[in-house]
This record gives structure tokens, sequence and C-alpha cells, in this order.
């Protein structure tokens, strides 16, 4: 990170970073109102809504406050929407516009640091190859992972710290520690990028850490980032560092597969049939609404664009790094390439990590910022004809970025969502109302944390799936379950088979009512909005005798 303070820039510097945030604000809008409201993306709302949806917590003044929702999730996003949701009604809209202003405000920190490290020029290619990226579009959007927050956080934080290195600020400094430490709760996940940030740091300014290390305490960075965490290190001192012992765990055999997640990830071809149906089903939606009708008919004179090319251009952009004109950003680039490299092979060569999309977006935004500078500085070099050929490889990227997004627009209007996304989610909410008061047992996963909410918590919802697919039950557990079987009045709600998340929980719950002699009555079958059988609402009874 350089600490040459950045050069005078023309006073409508603002424009680019604006208009890149309201291109990622319309095509998040163009996005958000199609997928279910899925379980990971409102877990958030376990300690809002359910009291023992909280790991840890502590007592003040009477209440318990929560800290933790699982060993390596925080309470962070839990609070703001506490506040968010008392004064809106829980929806798919009070759940996701809120990211997608945080996305925002993430396009606008990463252009002010890519401008102070690379100039404005860097910053402009870097800030409209990122608010165009389809992965970092939907991730923030729907945040199922959670990352939004996290790139707030750590380029908040980023930019803070270079402020400092520029003025000297000390104030500067912890509140960059500050902001990566309340990152750290928020999701311990963090310390990935933390730690590429570090060793590249180490490995390309040593001289300038050394000389900036004389003038300020490292106390006061630790002390900062201690404060910021606090809740995080408050939970590992009493569970005794559960949150590395729990989570952290070698092994190289899943890279491979992680190095292809790692592509489709960049290319942006990721979630197409994880989130997005490719296929349309029984019903065909009409085009009805303005957006739908244009993203569909640039698709039919386009083509489909199942990816995009970033891939190529990060080839390109390290190929950029041999050209004589370039040696004055090779640190820079040098300093991204090890940022990524590091971050990646952390999740990669972690059992049950870097395996998602959820998990390989935590590299960027800095994938962009690689691309953008490296664009930039072949634009400034020579000969004469760079920097027209320089803009021309960002407009291509860009437009071929924004097809790419518009084939996810175009499939979901088109054909809806799948897996935990469906929207037939919309339809069960409605569908529960009348059972509301009456026991719910819940057989897969996928949908109990949006119920939960959309009631605002009044929902007697027990997880089933808990007992059947754990293979160590105590008899204290097979009995609860046989209890909630034979409650009476009790329904219960599952994908339908071909639908399942956990593949074959359906057929383990048959067993189990078999074994009872209780047979089934499907009450209602909920679809989507294409037609598709995505849920069953059922009834047990005791099987009659002849």
């Amino acid at each position: 990170m350089s600490d040459t303070p950045h050069p005078a820039h023309p006073p409508r510097q603002w424009l680019p970073p604006a208009l890149s945030a309201l291109v990622f604000a319309l095509l998040s809008l163009a996005i958000l109102p199609y997928p279910g409201l899925q379980d990971d993306e409102v877990i958030f709302t376990a300690p809002i809504y359910q009291p023992t949806g909280t790991l840890f917590s502590v007592k003040a003044f009477g209440t318990h406050i929560p800290l933790m929702i699982i060993g390596y999730l925080g309470t962070l996003k839990t609070w703001l929407y506490a506040a968010i949701l008392t004064f809106i009604p829980p929806s798919r809209w009070s759940v996701r516009l809120p990211m997608v202003m945080v996305g925002m405000i993430t396009i606008c920190l990463t252009w002010q640091w890519t401008r102070r490290v690379a100039g404005l020029r860097a910053a402009a290619f870097t800030v409209a190859l990122l608010a165009t990226h389809s992965i970092f579009i939907l991730t923030n959007t729907f945040d199922w992972g959670p990352v939004a927050l996290q790139h707030l956080l750590l380029m908040g934080g980023l930019l803070a710290i270079q402020c400092w290195l520029e003025s000297d600020a000390k104030w500067q400094l912890a509140l960059g520690f500050f902001l990566w430490g309340l990152g750290l709760w928020d999701k311990a996940l963090l310390i990935w990028p933390l730690i590429g940030l570090a060793a590249a740091t180490l490995c390309v300014y040593p001289r300038q850490l050394r000389a900036h290390l004389r003038r300020v305490p490292p106390a006061l960075a630790l002390a900062a980032l201690l404060l910021g965490a606090l809740p995080l290190v408050s939970y590992n001192v009493a569970r005794r560092g559960d949150t590395a012992a729990a989570n952290t765990r070698l092994t190289f055999r899943e890279i491979p597969r992680k190095l292809l997640e790692l592509q489709n990830t960049l290319d942006g071809s990721v979630l197409l049939d994880a989130m997005v149906a490719t296929t349309p089903g029984p019903l065909a939606q009409p085009a009805d609404r303005l957006p739908e009708r244009a993203s569909i008919s640039l698709r039919n004179i386009t083509g489909s664009w199942p990816s995009n090319w970033m891939l190529a251009a990060t080839v390109l952009a390290l190929a950029i790094l041999a050209l004589p004109g370039t040696s004055a950003h090779r640190p820079l680039l040098a300093f991204l390439l090890i940022v990524i490299a590091v971050t990646w092979l952390q999740m990669a060569s972690n059992a049950g990590t870097g395996g998602g999309a959820h998990h390989v977006i935590l590299l960027w935004p800095f994938p962009s910022v690689f691309v953008g500078i490296a664009l930039a500085a072949a634009a400034e070099g020579k000969p004469r004809w760079m920097p027209r050929a320089s803009l021309g490889v960002l407009t291509a990227l860009v437009c071929v970025n924004l097809l790419n997004t518009n084939d996810y627009v175009a499939n979901l209007a088109l054909n809806g969502a799948v897996g935990g996304w469906t929207d037939a989610f919309y339809r069960l909410a409605g569908a529960v109302a009348p059972y509301r008061s009456r026991p719910i047992g819940i057989v897969d996963w996928g949908y109990l944390n949006g119920l939960r909410m959309m009631y605002d918590g009044d929902l007697n919802a027990t997880v089933m799936s808990d007992y059947l697919l754990n293979p160590h039950s105590s008899d204290e557990d097979r009995s609860q379950f046989t209890k909630r079987l034979n409650a009476p009045d009790a329904i219960f709600i599952r994908h339908t088979d071909e639908n399942e998340i956990f593949k074959g929980v359906n057929e383990k719950m048959r067993t189990q009512e078999s074994s009872l002699g209780l047979t089934e009555k499907v009450e209602r079958v909920v679809h989507d909005n294409e037609g598709r059988q995505i849920f069953e609402i059922f009834t047990l009874s005791p099987i009659e005798k002849r």
C-alpha cells in the first residue's frame, strides 16, 4: 500500500463511483423480487424471533443481548435489522434493500481506495468491472453468505488505513482496525483477507511497514481490532477458542474442485442452476413488466451469455505485468496478487470452505481492482495505441459482464428460482396462515427462518430433520420426536421428493411414521410461479385397523 499522497483530481471525480453504484443498484433491483427468502439469507433473524436462536449472549440490564449466532457468525447484522424491522414489516424488500445499499457503499469505498493508491483511471476501471459482475451483485443482494457487511467493513478499514498512511492521523489507523474487528465479529472468515493483506504487506512493502511501526505503537491497532471484535473474543474466551477449533481442518484433497468453483465465480456462471432455473416449468410465465420484456428481448438478440470474460481478463492482467511501461504499478499489482492468492489458499485448504460462491466472493473486490489497475497501467504506457486498446478491452469486459448479468435476470423472469431460493416460498408463507397456531414440523431445510420472520416469530415450529439425520440420537431425542409425530393437531411441511435439500430426508420420515403406525394425508401441495410442485403440507393419523 502506497503512502504517497494522491494527486489532485478533477472536480467531477465523483461521477464514476456514482454511476457505477447506480448501475449496481438497478441490476440488483432487477433481480431482487424473484427468488424466495432462503434460510441462510435470513439466519440473522433467528435471535430476534427465536429464544434459542443465539449460541452466545450476555445479560445486561436484565436483558439477554445476543452476540453470536453460530461459532463464526456474530449478530452485527441482527442488531442492524432489529432496528429496521421495528419500523418496516418483514418482506423480500425490507430484507434485501439494505444490503443493496451496503453494496453501493462498498463500490464507493473501493473507488476511494483505488483512486488513492493507483489514480483516477484505475479507480474508474475498477468500479465499472465491480458494479457489473453478476456474482458480486447476486451475493450482495441476497447476502446468504453473509458477505455484504464483510466487503463493506474490509474496504472501510483499508481506506481508513490508507488515509492514515497519507496523513499520519492515529485515529484513522484506530478506525481502520476497529472496522476490521467489527468485520471479524460479523463473520470470522474476514480473517482470510486480513491475513492476505498482512502477507502481501510483508512481501511487497517491508521497508514502509518498518518505518510506520516506528512511528505508532502496534498496541493501538491491536486494541482497536480487539474492541471491534470484542463479542467474538468474549465468546472464544468463554468457549476456549471454539471458533478456530470447530471450524479449522487442513485438507488439500478438495483443491481441484475448489479451483473450478473459483473459475466459475470469476466468470459469473457459478449460480446458474444453483439459484436460477435455466429451463421453464409447466406454466410459462408472461413477461408483463417493461424490465422483463427488455431483458428477454436483449437475450433474444445477443444470445445466452452464461459466463463473462473476467477469467481471460485476469490472465491478460498478469501478462500486463511484463510490459515495460507498467513497472511503476508492479509493486501494487504484486501486492493485490498476493492478497488474492493467500486469501484463496486459506479457504481452499480448509475442509468445508472455498467450495461455494459465498466463500469465493470474499476475494472481492480485489480481483476487480487487480484487473482495473492492470488495464489502467497499460493505458498509460506506449505505444500510442495502448490507451485506446485498454479502453476497448474495458468496454468489452463491462458489456459482457452486463450480458452475463442479464442472463440471470432473463432466466429468473422466465423460469424462476430453484432450490432454497424457490419463489414457492411466498405461497407457502400464505398457505401456513390457517395452521399457525398448531404445532408445525419442519421436515427439510431451507424455509424455517423465512417463515418465522414472515410471522414475526409467532409460529410454533419444530425442526424434525435434526433427529432424522442424526445417527447418534439419544433416547430423549427419540421420545421427543415420537411425541411430535403423535401430536393430534400437528401439521408437517416438506419439500416434494424431487426438491429435497437434505436428500433422503422424506424417506427417513416415512420410515419413522411407518414404525409408529402412522399414515400421511397431504392437505395441500404448494407450487412455484412456474407450476412446479415444491412443498407439501401434510398431517399424520393412525393407520386404521381392519
